[in-house]
């Protein structure tokens, strides 16, 4: 049920909205000038390719064939970092399945490459943890105290410090 529904008047917010739909509501435009009917694979560009192809090429815009030959797909022209050209173009026929797969249907038939400078994506810190109290490291020790396997026990212990640290 709506909230209209429910007490016979419409709200006037609309409530919250995810603010990743909003930029692709505002970006759509430039992304269709583009050839990016949707914006799904740049924003997802590193979960299709995988990080090591992502942090190497980034998509510049897909050209559509035209109705003729429109059964042999789009030509996704990349930016490819300098070093890494030959093997983003040796890596090519692997991007266009992955593409191809993530849409579901043959979007892609050919990659084109430009060589130039890409700056690389933002990495994410590893979180920093406390070190443990007495009684936490008691704890943590009297749960493992029946774990045999020295290796399990170690790395069962490097888990318990971080959640015991990170609460």
């Amino acid at each position: 049920m709506t909230a209209k529904e429910v007490t016979g008047k419409r709200r006037r917010g609309g409530g919250f909205r995810a603010a990743g739909d909003e930029a692709a509501a505002i970006l759509s435009p430039v992304l269709k000038r583009r050839g990016f009917a949707h914006a799904d694979i740049l924003r997802r560009w590193t979960e299709i390719v995988g990080p090591a192809l992502a942090d190497h090429c980034r998509p510049e815009r897909l050209q559509w064939p035209r109705e003729a030959e429109a059964d042999k797909g789009a030509t996704l022209h990349l930016l490819a970092a300098s070093g890494w050209a030959i093997e983003v173009q040796h890596m090519a026929p692997l991007m266009i399945e992955r593409i191809n797969r993530f849409f579901g249907w043959r979007a892609v038939g050919q990659v084109k490459l430009r060589q130039g400078i890409i700056q690389p994506r933002p990495r994410k810190k590893a979180p920093e943890f406390r070190a443990l109290t007495t009684e936490e490291q008691a704890s943590l020790d009297k749960l493992l105290e029946t774990v045999s396997d020295p290796k399990l026990r170690a790395t069962l212990h490097r888990l318990g410090e971080a959640i015991y640290s990170r609460e």
